[in-house]
């Protein structure tokens, strides 16, 4: 049903050649971000597999079209839900795991909303729901596809719900959380994946 490892990376490369081209005016003042720590993450061959509780924040988030959204109401469905971290300006990580969600939309066909996925922005200083909303169409998001930012307390409150902590948004690690259908037992899978590990994490999910 998914797309094969070798489709995946090679779509993957051209989306960051041709997302590096759109990023050229956004990063403009960033020429001395340092993104080694990105670039050792993404170096690294494996990632980490844990099976974990826990506790959504009921606070209340702005998605990439305006609107305010309750965070619990969100993750309260019976929908398969994955949720991952990251901000608009990133060229390194970020783009590789919005492509992991491209590519399941892609194969879900007319199918998108069946499967939410939401991002949630680690620079909410900057990225408003207009830059979210430019970001997801970058990458020709579909329905089913949350980017969500808010105050740096109530992200800092989501974070910490999923037992992680940005420090830097230029030190965050490369993280997907699936929903497995118990109440509030998530899949943390930490590190780079190919694409035939996300589709394998994903359909031992039962993500379809």
């Amino acid at each position: 049903m998914y797309l094969k490892k070798a489709l995946w990376l090679s779509i993957s490369v051209l989306t960051l050649l041709t997302f590096s081209g759109c990023m050229k005016h956004d990063m403009a003042g960033m020429s001395g971000a340092d993104h080694s720590k990105h670039q050792a993450m993404m170096n690294k061959k494996n990632y980490d597999r844990s099976v974990e509780t826990y506790q959504i924040p009921d606070v209340m988030m702005t998605d990439h079209e305006g609107r305010k959204v309750s965070m619990a109401e969100l993750m309260d469905t019976d929908k398969p839900v994955v949720v991952n971290f990251l901000y608009a300006t990133c060229t390194t990580i970020c783009p590789l795991l919005s492509m992991g969600y491209i590519d399941l939309q892609r194969d879900l066909k007319d199918k998108t909303e069946e499967v939410l996925l939401i991002s949630v922005t680690i620079d909410p200083e900057h990225d408003s729901p207009e830059v979210l909303n430019n970001y997801r169409k970058r990458f020709n998001g579909k329905p089913g596809w949350v980017l969500l930012t808010g105050s740096r307390l109530d992200v800092e409150k989501i974070t910490k719900g999923f037992n992680t902590f940005f420090a830097d948004k230029m030190d965050h690690e490369p993280l997907n959380f699936i929903k497995l259908p118990a109440k509030n037992r998530w899949v943390r899978l930490n590190g780079m994946l190919s694409g035939a590990d996300f589709i394998h994490e994903l359909e031992m999910a039962g993500v379809r």
